[in-house]
């Protein structure tokens, strides 16, 4: 009985053994040039940059919230900053990006001019440069490898044919704008130009405002506005100027206010009575389309389109429960 229980233990032993020892081996990839987006560096999670222009108004944090959604389902790392509207100081955030290894810089440019060497330095560092809402001049010889935005003329022609047709083609009409330095803000003043001409009983009867995207600049320009013209029209470059400019004016004033961006705090003004309209782009789908096309780069893959564009709708009181 001792031999047969000596034996059967010496069995367990060996059984034991083999278990600890054996290992199980990962599967071949042998096609890492289209590793789906989805999975996260075998090194670990790539560190991925998002620098934004400025966080200080509802667009900005859906692109806020857009990127960071995107990054916990990629399962990468995202460190986001803000560049507080200072070409100098989104020049150092990228340099400093560089100089601490990140696989991925995403970038709202506050100069599309300005950004552009910062931008061809990064790239040449080996770094996934790309252009989130606004775009450098001539970015792709800047070595940024995609852009995810807006189409920001075809945006400001949706507003400005929607504002013509709701005067019947004539009537006065102002603009609130951003910076001019910002590609967004000329474009979409480009897009207004493209309609106004089609229409000579429209007329500017003031200069455009640069209000740099501001709630509280916008009222104050409006407030003085109404006391020195007559106004059918007040045309605004983001949802923040327009709610703005629905504050100077007061719920349903008889003046048609709209804005770009599709913001919460636009459907409010719209649901009551301070903003006729606005053209919605979705800045959040603008960031994760970013942040996706690299980490497709940084997974070996290419990309279908460098130029991805997020579309935009007009809404206004007839459908805005739809976008709520």
């Amino acid at each position: 009985m001792k031999k047969f229980l000596a034996l059967l233990l010496t069995g367990i032993m060996v059984l034991s053994l083999a278990a600890c020892g054996s290992k199980t081996e990962a599967p071949a990839n042998n096609d890492s040039s289209n590793a789906p987006v989805e999975e996260p560096a075998e090194k670990g999670a790539y560190k991925i940059a998002l620098i934004q222009q400025h966080q200080t108004n509802a667009f900005q944090i859906a692109v806020t919230e857009g990127a960071e959604a995107k990054a916990k389902e990629l399962g990468v790392e995202l460190n986001i900053l803000s560049a507080d509207q200072d070409a100098a100081k989104q020049i150092s955030q990228i340099e400093q990006c560089v100089s601490e290894g990140y696989d991925a810089i995403l970038f709202e440019p506050v100069d599309p001019d300005g950004l552009r060497d910062a931008a061809k330095a990064a790239a040449d560092a080996g770094v996934v440069v790309i252009n989130v809402v606004s775009v450098c001049t001539d970015w792709e010889s800047a070595g940024i490898s995609a852009i995810s935005c807006g189409n920001n003329v075809k945006a400001g022609e949706n507003e400005m044919q929607h504002v013509a047709d709701l005067l019947g083609g004539k009537g006065n009409v102002a603009f609130l704008t951003g910076p001019s330095s910002v590609t967004d803000a000329l474009d979409r003043l480009e897009g207004y130009r493209n309609i106004l001409a089609k229409y000579p009983d429209i007329k500017e009867v003031v200069a455009p405002a640069d209000c740099e995207w501001d709630t509280a600049k916008a009222q104050a320009t409006v407030e003085s506005w109404l006391s020195a013209y007559d106004l059918d029209a007040i045309v605004c470059e983001n949802d923040g100027m327009a709610v703005g400019a629905g504050n100077a004016a007061g719920a349903n004033s008889g003046i048609i206010i709209t804005g770009v961006d599709g913001t919460p705090d636009g459907y409010e003004a719209i649901e009551d009575g301070r903003m006729t309209g606005t053209v919605a782009q979705d800045g959040g789908i603008m960031a994760a389309g970013g942040l996706e096309a690299a980490v497709t780069l940084l997974n070996g893959g290419t990309l279908e389109n460098n130029v991805i564009i997020a579309d935009s709708v007009w809404i206004d009181a007839s459908n805005v429960a739809d976008y709520k």
